[in-house]
């Protein structure tokens, strides 16, 4: 059974009038349209609604009972369309799509300058991998992002900064010390590496390759906490990105800059080409470029427990 929320908003009103004219006029649609939503309506559920001659119209028994139910779900989904329009006036939403170290970085003071400017706005953070940021954007789903570059020429790209890999460590470890360290050093330590599939992985990787140093993983993980988790346990060295380490407490941890080469990743914000974001998308636009602007990179080295991230 296929009945539609406007074919029974149609005999809610013919009911109401008991005339099709009428009802029809109500509607802002012809007579003969009415009468075929009503035909229509009348094969869907097997039974007729309205006993019809050529002096009056009349509800059937089947019609009056279905009446009250028709008028009910009419008026449930007048006032829900209603509270929504009500509520997309009153709070506007924003949806952001960045990584999940972007997140737990700088999204914080990027919220608060929206909340700043639009207090009853809601905002609704997808803390995703790079392929699935730029897919939320691509399907209009997700106002603006945070990643990597995309490619394409759907996107709009604006850089706004990049993020060293550091050597992560705990305080005692042969390598810990202060000031950058070349790639080179990690070999003949254990280490911890990040799954294949991840950003953070190529970039190792590559950083790796560039200073043609072989490293084999001791334990391969798929999430950054528990890299750090065995790293904090004594079991090895990891390299990560500055802005991973606000994903976890660093008591007991020291990061060196890793050089030689200097890997970094590069961030931008990432919207629809050609599409003008709203006031609400804007100021948290805005606030992620003051969050990065505000951001501080590690200088040297030293406790992680004592650096800004």
């Amino acid at each position: 059974m296929n009945i539609t929320v406007r074919q029974l908003e149609v005999f809610a009103c013919a009911a109401r009038a008991m005339s099709f004219t009428q009802a029809a006029g109500l509607l802002g649609i012809s007579q003969p349209a009415l009468s075929e939503s009503i035909r229509r309506m009348e094969g869907e559920l097997g039974f007729r609604l309205f006993d019809r001659t050529t002096r009056r119209l009349s509800l059937t028994p089947e019609g009056r009972a279905l009446a009250g139910l028709a008028e009910e779900v009419s008026r449930d989904m007048r006032a829900g369309l209603q509270d929504i329009a009500a509520r997309g006036i009153r709070r506007p939403r924003v949806t952001v799509a960045l990584l999940p170290s972007i997140a737990a970085a700088l999204l914080p003071l990027a919220a608060d300058t929206l909340r700043r400017d639009f207090p009853d706005a809601e905002l609704n953070v997808c803390d995703v991998l790079h392929e699935r940021a730029v897919a939320l954007v691509e399907d209009g789903i997700a106002d603006i992002a945070v990643t990597m570059r995309p490619s394409g020429d759907l996107l709009a790209y604006e850089p706004l900064g990049t993020d060293r890999v550091h050597l992560l460590m705990r305080r005692g470890h042969a390598l810990a010390g202060r000031g950058p360290l070349p790639w080179s050093a990690l070999a003949g330590h254990p280490f911890v590496a990040l799954a294949r599939t991840t950003s953070v992985r190529k970039q190792v990787d590559a950083g790796l390759a560039a200073a043609d140093v072989a490293v084999t993983p001791r334990f391969e993980v798929e999430q950054i906490p528990s890299a750090v988790a065995l790293v904090a346990a004594g079991l090895g060295v990891t390299a990560l990105p500055e802005l991973t380490f606000a994903m976890f407490p660093r008591a007991g941890l020291v990061t060196r800059p890793l050089e030689a080469p200097v890997v970094a990743r590069a961030f931008g914000l990432i919207t629809r080409a050609g599409r003008p974001l709203s006031p609400s998308a804007r100021a948290l636009a805005e606030g992620l470029r003051l969050a990065f602007a505000q951001h501080r990179p590690l200088i040297g080295g030293g406790r992680a427990g004592n650096q800004q991230a």
